[in-house]
């Protein structure tokens, strides 16, 4: 299916054209990574190859299940490493197999009339090289015109942010778009921002977007249509990496991120109970924002007011109130990640703070939804907290202290990141499924051991990239 960048804009000798990826007030700029992230999206994979690589999913999870029947009989002798083993595979598989079923109803019957007034509200703090570029690709929004807002708040940047903010300002004011910036002296931080935002908000659906995330032109067409149920208080949208082929890094985070969002993703929202809508870009109800927007803003935990995780701390605070939260895998768009490993690091443990702080926060209440639903979410954070110790004994222990060459947890390893990659590939005609199982090893040999460092530093409020 061919993703069109189509929408034109034309204004004061200003031509906006999402289909080439150009800017032209005088003079266009050349393609960049939005437009090379949008081709990449139309490269779906079918014919033959599509085939062969199904061939080969399903002989790697026989496989799995072959040894995972043989891990029964350890049962007795290593009751926690076998449960863990069985649990962890189950836990995996049954992502890709819920996702299988989850077929939006948006897809099947669409209300072309349904155009509720949409406020892009995007906070910012020293973004000056991209938020123009952010800012550009809402006000290309296949919407009309006079049914979306835009509200940039210049949270205290040192740089030329707000410049920025305000040039493209002056270009919505000549395609007759309105758009607010707001300017502060002082960094509050980007929860206050985004708050901020929704109070000025005029609305009736909020989209985020990150300073350093572009839509695609068809988005909040695509994005609204899920608040035709009066029950859903907010829709993620998916998200796949801007800068994919800077290097190995950013490759194995495009792996990652397509997963994340058509796998996982979709399985919480079989049964409306999305567990973080992505700050990438994300819709919400304003009424259902406006009923917890003040316990949200100034939420503390251990004493501690919470600077991060404001995504999946407000997708938190909806679910508790009975809303759904779904994921619509055709509003797109596109995300700058870490291209440096010190980046990538401070990104995940600030990650994996506010995935301990809001799970713990969860776990309250999510036993009330959809008994598969809460025995997966229940088991999203047991695994998780074990593995450093499954990997720790199988990895350290077993081949220091008894010589043992933990042969079934690597080879469990390497069959779930080729698991991992082909599911990728069967959806993606690249080779970037590839650098999918590399990050299956990266996250057991490397990040499985963040999660303990981040719960001791839980009360650590700073970003560590600011």
């Amino acid at each position: 299916m061919e993703y069109a960048w189509k929408n034109q804009l034309v204004g004061n000798d200003m031509i906006l054209s999402r289909k080439k990826m150009s800017l032209a007030q005088g003079q266009a700029l050349p393609a960049g990574p939005v437009r090379r992230a949008a081709l990449h999206r139309s490269e779906s994979a079918s014919g033959p190859g599509w085939f062969a690589f199904m061939g080969v999913m399903m002989v790697l999870i026989y496989i799995v299940l072959v040894i995972k029947v043989i891990t029964l009989d350890s049962l007795e002798d290593s009751a926690l490493f076998a449960s863990y083993s069985i649990l962890v595979s189950a836990y995996i598989l049954s992502r890709f197999l819920l996702a299988y079923f989850y077929v939006p109803k948006q897809t099947v019957v669409v209300d072309t009339e349904y155009r509720p007034f949409v406020s892009f509200v995007t906070p910012a703090k020293n973004e000056g090289e991209h938020i123009a570029e952010t800012l550009r690709a809402m006000l290309g929004s296949d919407y009309p015109g006079d049914k979306f807002e835009i509200i940039a708040i210049n949270d205290g940047s040192t740089d030329d942010t707000g410049a920025e903010m305000h040039n493209v300002q002056r270009e919505a004011e000549a395609v007759n778009v309105k758009m607010t910036v707001i300017d502060w002296e002082r960094n509050r931080g980007k929860r206050d921002g985004m708050a901020e935002g929704v109070r000025a908000a005029t609305g009736d659906i909020i989209v985020f977007v990150d300073s350093d995330s572009f839509v695609a032109d068809s988005t909040v067409k695509e994005l609204v249509k899920y608040f035709k149920d009066p029950a859903v208080a907010a829709a993620a949208g998916h998200a796949e990496v801007h800068n994919a082929q800077t290097n190995l890094l950013t490759k194995m985070q495009a792996v990652r991120y397509f997963v994340a969002f058509k796998a996982y993703k979709s399985a919480e929202a079989l049964f409306g109970a999305v567990t973080c809508c992505s700050g990438c870009c994300s819709a919400y109800r304003k009424s259902a924002i406006d009923e917890i927007l003040d316990d949200w803003q100034t939420q503390r935990f251990l004493g501690a007011r919470c600077t991060y995780g404001d995504d999946r701390a407000l997708t938190n605070c909806l679910l508790k109130k009975g809303w759904k939260t779904v994921y619509a895998p055709e509003a797109f768009s596109t995300t700058i990640v870490p291209d440096t490993w010190r980046k990538f690091l401070t990104q995940q443990l600030r990650w994996k703070k506010s995935w301990t702080r809001e799970s713990f926060k969860a776990a309250a209440f999510l036993w009330k939804r959809h008994p598969i639903a809460a025995i997966s979410f229940y088991l999203g954070i047991l695994l998780p907290l074990l593995a450093p110790i499954v990997a720790g004994r199988a990895l350290l222990w077993l081949p220091a202290v008894d010589g043992i060459v933990p042969w079934i947890y690597i080879g469990g390893l390497i069959l779930m990141s080729m698991i991992y990659g082909v599911y990728y590939r069967l959806f993606r005609k690249d080779s970037l499924w590839i650098y999918g199982m590399f990050f299956s090893w990266f996250y057991t040999l490397v990040l499985v051991w963040q999660l303990p460092y981040a719960i001791v530093m839980l009360r650590d409020t700073r970003w560590g990239t600011r």
